[in-house]
């Protein structure tokens, strides 16, 4: 196979018998190893400015010389870059955050901030609202018309007798030549009443036991 460009060199050195198909194997011309030389070094031009990429290039490090990032590293990610991690421990080369804990993730198109009280593990606990109910009642004087029918029972007592012991007449008695007693006419008819509106108050402990504590975070594909 000729070895048209630097991709086509072979690891192996006795596989490489020519440079662009001029012939450097065993016995070739002389004049072939001078033309070969410059053929590597025009191939090596080539991979320097571009024309020929590498296939699989593998840097221990490398700085960028072209501004405006002259001087800065090459790196997969810079330094201070923020990711996640479904992992307890860092990944070799990074440090584990602790500024946040034990909360949610919530993902914004604008510019990401925090905020929230509670924690995330606490925020869905069983909870039951305390407080108090009052209720107040207004009161209604009732009417004669309201009250059922009724009367009265009349008794009478000598008033001789200061205590009411002695009695004369009642309406369940017939003393002697005196009238018996009586009762008052009957009064009332038990017509329907109201009451003025009731009023409850609920009032307890408000809780923000919902606002839950999040850390804003996007979604971003690499380009």
């Amino acid at each position: 196979m000729a070895k048209n460009s630097i991709r086509d060199y072979a690891n192996a050195a006795a596989s490489n018998t020519d440079v662009q198909s001029v012939n450097i194997d065993e016995g070739c011309s002389p004049a072939g190893i001078n033309n070969a030389i410059r053929e590597v070094m025009a191939d090596l031009a080539d991979v320097n400015d571009g024309t020929i990429s590498l296939v699989s290039p593998d840097f221990n490090s490398a700085t960028l010389g072209v501004s405006p990032d002259a001087g800065r590293s090459i790196d997969a990610f810079p330094s201070g870059t923020k990711m996640l991690f479904q992992q307890t421990a860092a990944p070799i080369g990074w440090t584990k955050d602790a500024t946040h804990n034990d909360k949610a993730l919530r993902v914004v198109s604008g510019t990401v901030t925090s905020g929230g009280t509670q924690a995330f593990s606490a925020s869905f606990d069983s909870y039951s609202p305390q407080g108090t109910n009052a209720v107040t009642i207004t009161g209604h004087p009732l009417s004669l018309s309201e009250m059922p029918s009724h009367n009265h029972v009349i008794e009478l007592y000598d008033a001789s007798d200061p205590s009411g012991s002695n009695l004369r007449v009642s309406a369940t008695d017939d003393v002697g030549d005196e009238r018996p007693g009586t009762t008052t006419e009957s009064a009332g008819n038990g017509s329907a009443h109201t009451h003025a509106n009731s009023t409850a108050l609920f009032t307890g402990t408000s809780t923000n036991q919902f606002d839950v504590q999040y850390v804003d975070v996007i979604v971003a594909t690499k380009d």
